[in-house]
């Protein structure tokens, strides 16, 4: 019986370090294209919200944990002008629905 209490509390589920990596390479792209570093960027969301808790180490700390929520990447993106938008991937040749 104990065996299946720790299989139930165990079961968090594990993000793949590949997605972890395209996550925080996504979010560092975006800070290198727009000449922002992580202090900076900590200000500028602070500036959204005074009460927020952002700080350059919370920033770095989240980047190499991948950890950012949907709803920063969506403020972050916001400061900046841009939008996060869902898209169809686009069909791998030979895979999916083709249309011929």
């Amino acid at each position: 019986m104990e065996n299946e209490k720790t299989e139930i509390t165990s079961g968090k589920y594990q993000v793949p370090e590949e997605l972890k990596e395209q996550a925080r390479t996504f979010i560092k792209n975006f800070m290198r294209e727009h000449n922002v570093n992580a202090s900076q960027l900590a200000s500028r969301l602070k500036a959204l919200d005074p009460k927020r808790s952002d700080s350059r180490t919370n920033i770095l700390n989240k980047l190499a944990r991948a950890s950012f929520q949907l709803t920063e990447v969506m403020q972050i993106v916001d400061l900046f002008g841009y939008e996060l938008k869902i898209v169809t991937k686009d069909p791998i040749e030979g895979v999916g629905n083709n249309k011929e």
